[in-house]
């Protein structure tokens, strides 16, 4: 059956039509259904004894970029880092403490980590951002607070100022400090990858965003199709995406926005649970799946992107009775709960599996009336004590999900079962009455140890059979006509499997698109075709390129342009060539005029070996063409030089790949010859343009061995970095190196 006969396709690209799904989970950010692990029980980060370093209000926590979990005490204003070797929490040293200085908090809510292992705290009942940098702990910079403007042209941002309120005079208290209604009240903060800063605003009802050097860029309402926009927000959570996840005090949905803060979607509670939900803290785990801990139930939710801006719900885990005030998860996929309180736990799921799960996908509509559904076919693997049972049910109505769970087992029809997928592929026909509409369950059944795990499924339409081209008397009895076109199926298939590969012939013709696997490489083929070469170890993008503008090639070879084609081709990069002609600059008598652009010719020029005019012995040299009467011309004749930058990776298997392709591409009777240039701009010496000059940083020192003075190096203090320089506008500033447009 061709992939051109009407099918409905799922899989994790396509989306997997999941109605439902009972003990299955669609792992590997959706793109493969398998068994759900077992869910595994809350260990404490500390010992049996407690030993968490006086943990008063875990409200945060955080991973480096070594694994060491951090803790955020909003009661006792401090940071903890978990040490493994002695099994307890540190407190760091000179961070925090109840105040409103640098380095103090009041009532911190949020933690997070950056990428380039900066610590970012939210200050929020002072209303800043403190960040600290974990080597050494020092303060980097304080984001002050934020006065925020809503508008109708938008969200505006300036310097917030406290009001200090005055006190009678003789009394010994210190003035309190309020701060103007719309001054921002950061209550967590999450980073990218790019080191993005997200910031909830609990006081404005907005998410801010800054840039990696601390730039404010823009404020997200949240307002979506039927939404509002966002009222209280507290808890964020990341994915690889760059979605953001937003936990609003007493709702019981999540807020999903892109990037760009443009609205994603919504999550919202369970059915099961409609009316007793309230997740919060929320992050998303290592496969794209998002995860919720809800106060009120005491549970951990996991959801999975179903498509256009929803989420199914497919597991819970509960048993430990624990909710979490801060969520997230560490590089093994494992959540760390610090619970508001004195418990800081992990969840490790045990290596085991259900041992039966059931998927349910929706109504798949073929509309027609009493359409005849063909086949069934799955890619994946099962492993060796795990099945695949395949069942299907057809209808002419639609109907709800309930109701096709409870059918009874004798109306489901196909029933065949794969115990094993020779290649990663397996198919059976579909057995169900004619229907309009299909509905599919995979049921997956295992030992425990393994699960199987389905890449992609799909389901064919109408059955197409060799009996509709024979005569009528063979489908007169329905019985016997069903036996046999279930019969011809099996030669269908075969036939059908030629037929599509008479069909996609014309891929293999395409250099995009043609194999280059070591195992079938047919564009080393197709390059035969036109009398290319093409090397084994030349990456594979390379190659194609070179076969897909071979005839290009072919019609400018021998031509500069035609040589510099091809290198670039290869290399990326375009070359600069010289014909080595263009350096003669001899002082013929009545043409030339006297300077630096003429140069006397004199037999040192080609040190031809001439009796009597140059034969001393170590100044000449045996030449065996050419004549002495016609070395005027024949000095740099046919010769021309191959200029290219080392690019960034680049090999000594490079540069001869990049020799045969000037062999190649040269006319027969030149010589060529390829000189890499480093990018050093020495003037006098070497110094092109676009070629081999870069804008670089000063050299900061020499290291014995490693360079030359007055080449590449200078002289500095060995083991200490050089003076920071003021910056002086036309004299010593370098654009990038200590100067920054902002």
């Amino acid at each position: 059956m061709s992939d051109r006969t009407p099918h409905y396709l799922l899989n994790g690209l396509a989306g997997w039509r999941a109605a439902f799904l009972d003990n299955t989970v669609l792992a590997r950010s959706g793109t493969c259904l398998a068994l759900l692990s077992m869910p595994g029980a809350l260990r404490p980060l500390t010992d049996a004894a407690g030993s968490f370093g006086g943990l008063q209000a875990a409200i945060g926590v955080a991973l480096d970029r070594q694994d060491r979990v951090y803790i955020l005490d909003g009661k006792a204003c401090v940071i903890k880092r978990f040490d493994p070797c002695h099994s307890q929490f540190v407190t760091l040293p000179c961070v925090g403490g109840t105040g409103s200085q640098p380095r103090q908090f009041s009532g911190p809510r949020g933690l997070a980590i950056s990428c380039s292992d900066d610590i970012y705290v939210a200050d929020t009942g002072n209303r800043r951002i403190q960040i600290f940098s974990i080597r050494g702990l020092a303060l980097r910079c304080i984001w002050e607070p934020l006065h925020v403007t809503l508008g109708a042209s938008g969200v505006a941002v300036r310097k917030a100022l406290p009001i200090k309120q005055a006190l009678p005079s003789g009394t010994d208290c210190q003035a309190t400090i309020t701060w103007p209604t719309g001054t921002w009240q950061p209550w967590d903060v999450v980073i990218s990858r790019c080191n993005r800063v997200y910031i909830s605003d609990y006081a404005n009802g907005l998410i801010h965003a800054f840039d990696a050097n601390g730039c404010w860029q823009a404020a997200f309402t949240g307002v979506g199709p039927a939404l509002p926009q966002l009222v209280k927000p507290t808890r964020l959570g990341l994915d690889s995406e760059g979605r953001i996840y937003i936990v609003q005090e007493n709702q019981s949905y999540i807020v999903v926005l892109d990037a760009d803060g443009n609205f994603a979607g919504k999550v919202d509670k369970p059915d099961q649970i409609a009316g007793h939900f309230c997740p919060t803290a929320v992050a998303v785990d290592v496969n794209g799946d998002l995860c919720l801990s809800d106060c009120v139930t005491r549970r951990t939710y996991f959801y999975q992107p179903a498509g256009e801006g929803r989420w199914c719900p497919f597991r819970c885990c509960g048993s430990s009775g624990i909710f979490a005030a801060a969520l997230m998860f560490d590089r093994s996929g494992h959540p760390l709960y610090a619970d508001g309180g004195q418990r800081v736990c992990q969840l490790v799921p045990p290596a085991v599996y259900q041992t039966k799960g059931t998927y349910y996908s929706e109504a798949l509509d073929s509309k027609t009336y009493r359409s005849v559904w063909h086949r069934v076919t799955l890619a994946g693997r099962v492993p060796p004590g795990t099945a695949v049972k395949v069942d299907t049910f057809t209808a002419e109505s639609l109907k709800p999900i309930d109701e096709i769970q409870s059918l009874d087992e004798s109306r489901w029809g196909t029933n065949q079962i794969a115990t094993n997928m020779p290649n990663g592929k397996w198919d059976c026909l579909v057995l169900s009455t004619p229907g309009r509409y299909l509905w599919l369950r995979l049921t997956l059944s295992g030992d425990g140890s393994a699960t199987p795990a389905l890449e992609q499924a799909k389901v064919y339409y109408p059955r197409a059979s060799t009996l509709q081209y024979m005569p009528a008397v063979y489908r007169q009895d329905p019985a016997q006509g069903d036996f046999l076109d279930r019969f011809l199926s099996l030669f269908d298939t075969i036939r059908n499997h030629t037929s599509e590969q008479i069909t996609d012939v014309a891929k293999y013709f395409d250099p995009k698109a043609t194999p280059a696997t070591r195992s079938h490489d047919f564009l080393s083929w197709l390059a035969g075709w036109l009398g290319l070469s093409l090397r084994s170890n030349w990456p594979i993008a390379r190659r194609r390129e070179l076969v897909r503008q071979a005839h290009r090639l072919y019609a400018l070879r021998g031509t500069r342009e035609g040589m510099c084609l091809h290198i670039e081709l290869y290399a990326g990069l375009r070359p600069r060539i010289l014909e080595q002609f263009r350096l003669r600059r001899w002082l013929v008598v009545n043409h030339s005029r006297l300077g630096d652009c003429t140069t006397v010719f004199g037999k040192s020029i080609m040190n031809r070996l001439q009796i009597g005019l140059n034969s001393r012995i170590g100044s000449f040299e045996l030449l065996d063409h050419g004549d002495p009467n016609l070395d005027f011309f024949n000095a740099y004749a046919y010769q021309f030089l191959v200029v290219l930058p080392r690019w960034p990776g680049a090999t000594e298997g490079d540069r001869q790949a990049l020799q045969q392709i000037i062999d190649l591409a040269k006319p027969a009777f030149t010589l060529g010859r390829l000189e890499f240039q480093k990018p050093r701009f020495r003037v006098g010496i070497q110094g092109f343009l676009g070629v081999d000059t870069v804008i670089s940083r000063y050299p900061s020192g020499v290291i014995e061995g490693q360079g030359s003075l007055g080449y590449d190096t200078v002289l500095g203090s060995p083991g200490q970095a050089p003076a920071q320089k003021p910056l002086r506008i036309g004299r010593d500033s370098r654009l990038g190196q200590n100067a920054i447009l902002n």
